[in-house]
C-alpha cells in the first residue's frame, strides 16, 4: 500500500469532515482578503475572482464557495501549465507565478492567475492560487473590431512575478505601461499577492496543527471520495446519447451549438458540434473555458452538495473541434468569449431534460458587464464596470431569481459606487414587467438600466455593452416559454436608435444623450396554464405581469380587477 493510501486510511469520517471544512475556510479567507483590498469595482464589488488551494501536483483540494465557478476548473489547468514551465524542483519559498494566457488559463486576457507555491521545511506541499478579472489589460475598447489577440491587450506568458520574495520589477513596469489607470490594476494585482500569502500562512498553520508533513494523503482521500460520488451520480443516469441544439446571436449572424452527451456506466463525455472560429469579434472560446462551463453545469446537476475539487471532474471529458468557436486556435480574438461560452450550460440542460427533469434549469437571461472608460473633467482617466443581471431560468422546484448574474457568481454592482467613479448618472434601474418567461414556474425578471453623461465637457465616454439575446430567444423547458429579448436604445431629443448591434460600443458625448439597456428575463419551466392562480395574481399585484401578460397564463381580469382563468384563453393559448 502506498504512503498516501496508508495516510488516507487514518482519517476517520468526523476528522475528515472537519479538516475538509478547514481547507475550504482557508480559501474563503483568501477570497475575503481580495474582496477587502481590491481597488476596482469589477473585483471589489462585482466579485469577479476566485481562490483555490491545490496539492503539490496542481490538483484542486478546495476553493472558496464564492469563487467564480468557471475559475474552479481553469485555475488548476493554469497551475499545471505554470508548473510545466517552472518545474517544482526549480521553485523556492517566496516565488509567485503569473499568467493570463487564454489557452492556459481562463479564456481571455483580463483573467489573470497568480500562483504561490507553499513550502514546509523546504519541501513543496501545495499551492495557493487566485484568478481575478483585472479592470483593464490594454488593447482596444471596441471588442468586436479585434481580429487577433494582439489587439486585445497585454499577453503575460508563464512568468515569475516574485522570485524568492523579490518582485520582478521589470514585469511590474511592463504591466504599468500597458494598462489604463495603472494604479488600480496594480492595486488589484497586489490584492491577489496578499491573498495568496494569507492562504499559504494558514495552510502551514493547519498542517502544523494536525501534524501533517505533506498534503498528499489528505488530498487523495478527499479527491477519491468526490470522484466516487460523481461516478455514482453519473451511473444513476440511464446510458445513452443525449443531444440538443441552442441558437444564439453570434455577432449579428446567428449561430448554433449542438451538444451530444454520452453516458456510459460511470463516465460522461460531452462532444460539441460548433461553427468555425470567427475571424473577428472576440466571441471565440478556448477549450479550457468551454470545458469549464460544461463541467460547472454538470456538477450542479449531478453532485451539487459535494464541494468541488479535482476528483469531481475526473469522470467527465469535454471535446470540441479544434478551430471552432468552442476550441479556437491561437491567435484568435477571445475578449468577449462569454457571448458564446455562456450557452454551453443551457445546451446541456436542454439535452438532459428528459434524463434529469428535476435537476435542469431553463435558460437564464444573460448578464452584462458594462464598462465605462474615458477622461473626466479633471483630465484624469476613469475606467470601471457596472455589472447587471438578467432573469434566472426556472426549474422544476421554483421560479427563477430576478436580476441575477448567472452563470457567473458575480454581484450586481452598486450604482452609487459606480457613479462615484465615472461621470455617468444612472437614472433608472428597475425590473421589467412581462420579461419573465411564462411557465408553471416562471423565469426571473430582467431589468432596465438607463444612464446619461453627467457633464457637457466635450469629452467622450465610451460605454461597452457586450449584450446577447438581441436576436435569438431560448425557449423554456417542459413546456415553458422564453423570456424577453435584449434591447439597447440610445436617444437624444427626437432621435432614437433602437436595437444596437450585438456587443455594442456606445459613445456618449452630451448629457442629452440617454442610453437604455433592457436585460432579458429567464425562460419558464412547465406549462404556464398550470401555474397556480394565486401566484399569477401575486405577480400581477407586484407589477411583474401586465394585463396583456396575463394571456400567456390563460388568464384575464374580471370585473372587479382580480385575475381569473379565461376559458377561451385556456383553450387557445399554445
Amino acid at each position: 500500500m502506498s504512503d498516501h493510501k496508508m495516510q488516507a486510511s487514518s482519517f476517520d469520517p468526523v476528522s475528515l469532515e472537519i479538516m475538509w471544512s478547514r481547507l475550504i475556510n482557508i480559501t474563503e479567507e483568501c477570497w475575503i482578503t481580495i474582496l477587502k483590498t481590491a481597488f476596482s469595482l469589477i473585483i471589489g464589488e462585482a466579485q469577479d475572482f476566485g481562490c483555490e488551494l491545490l496539492d503539490a501536483e496542481g490538483e484542486t483540494l478546495a476553493h472558496s464557495p464564492r469563487s467564480m465557478p468557471v475559475f474552479n476548473l481553469t485555475l488548476p489547468r493554469a497551475v499545471k501549465a505554470l508548473l510545466a514551465e517552472f518545474p517544482p524542483e526549480t521553485l523556492q519559498p517566496g516565488d509567485v507565478l503569473i499568467t493570463n494566457d487564454p489557452w492556459l488559463c481562463a479564456g481571455h486576457l483580463f483573467d489573470v492567475a497568480l500562483v504561490t507555491p507553499v513550502f514546509k521545511e523546504g519541501r513543496l506541499v501545495g499551492h495557493i492560487g487566485s484568478i481575478a478579472h483585472w479592470s483593464d489589460i490594454g488593447g482596444t475598447r471596441d471588442a468586436l473590431s479585434a481580429r487577433e489577440i494582439y489587439e486585445e491587450g497585454l499577453q503575460i506568458p508563464p512568468l515569475m512575478l516574485y522570485r524568492g520574495g523579490e518582485p520582478n520589477r521589470d514585469l511590474y513596469r511592463l504591466i504599468e505601461r500597458n494598462v489604463r489607470k495603472s494604479e488600480m490594476v496594480l492595486g488589484d494585482l497586489q490584492a491577489q499577492v496578499s491573498a495568496n500569502e494569507v492562504g499559504a500562512e494558514r495552510l502551514l498553520h493547519f498542517m502544523d496543527e494536525y501534524g501533517l508533513e505533506e498534503l498528499s494523503g489528505l488530498a487523495h482521500v478527499i479527491q477519491d471520495r468526490s470522484e466516487a460520488a460523481m461516478r455514482e451520480a453519473i451511473q444513476a443516469v440511464p446510458d445513452g446519447v443525449y443531444s440538443a441544439t441552442v441558437d444564439f446571436d453570434g455577432i449579428g449572424d446567428p449561430m448554433s451549438l449542438t451538444t451530444h452527451v454520452t453516458v456510459e456506466g460511470d463516465q460522461m463525455t460531452v462532444d460539441w458540434d460548433a461553427p468555425d472560429q470567427l475571424e473577428r469579434g472576440g466571441i471565440n472560446c478556448t477549450l479550457n473555458y468551454s470545458a469549464a462551463h460544461c463541467v460547472y453545469a454538470l456538477k450542479s446537476m449531478l453532485t451539487p452538495d459535494i464541494p468541488s475539487n479535482a476528483g469531481c471532474f475526473r469522470p467527465i471529458e469535454v471535446y470540441a473541434p479544434e478551430g471552432s468557436v468552442l476550441n479556437c486556435r491561437y491567435p484568435a480574438s477571445v475578449n468577449i468569449r462569454t457571448m458564446t461560452g455562456w450557452y454551453c450550460g443551457p445546451a446541456l440542460f436542454k439535452a438532459l431534460e428528459g434524463a434529469l427533469p428535476e435537476r435542469v434549469q431553463a435558460f437564464t437571461g444573460l448578464p452584462v458587464s458594462m464598462g465605462a472608460y474615458g477622461y473626466g473633467p479633471d483630465s484624469l482617466p476613469f475606467n470601471d464596470h457596472l455589472f447587471q443581471g438578467g432573469g434566472q431560468g426556472a426549474g422544476a422546484h421554483g421560479d427563477g431569481k430576478s436580476a441575477l448574474l448567472y452563470p457567473t457568481s458575480a454581484a450586481n454592482t452598486s450604482v452609487e459606487m459606480f457613479e462615484m467613479r465615472v461621470p455617468l448618472l444612472v437614472e433608472m434601474k428597475e425590473l421589467l414587467a412581462d420579461s419573465a418567461g411564462p411557465g408553471r414556474h416562471r423565469g426571473g425578471l430582467g431589468q432596465r438600466v438607463q444612464m446619461r453623461k453627467l457633464f457637457d465637457d466635450d469629452r467622450a465616454v465610451l460605454v461597452t455593452w457586450p449584450l446577447q439575446g438581441i436576436l435569438k430567444e431560448i425557449s423554456g423547458l417542459a413546456g415553458g416559454r422564453s423570456g424577453s429579448l435584449t434591447n439597447l436604445i440610445v436617444e437624444e431629443g427626437d432621435r432614437r436608435v433602437e436595437g444596437h448591434a450585438v456587443g455594442s460600443l456606445v459613445e456618449l458625448r452630451r448629457s442629452a444623450q440617454l442610453a437604455t439597456a433592457d436585460l432579458p428575463g429567464g425562460s419558464g419551466f412547465g406549462d404556464p396554464r398550470e401555474r397556480p392562480l394565486e401566484l399569477v395574481q401575486a405577480d400581477f399585484d407586484e407589477g411583474y405581469l401586465s394585463v396583456e401578460g396575463l394571456a400567456a397564463y390563460g388568464c384575464r381580469l374580471d370585473a372587479s380587477g382580480r385575475v381569473q382563468r379565461d376559458p377561451a384563453g385556456e383553450q387557445g393559448v399554445s
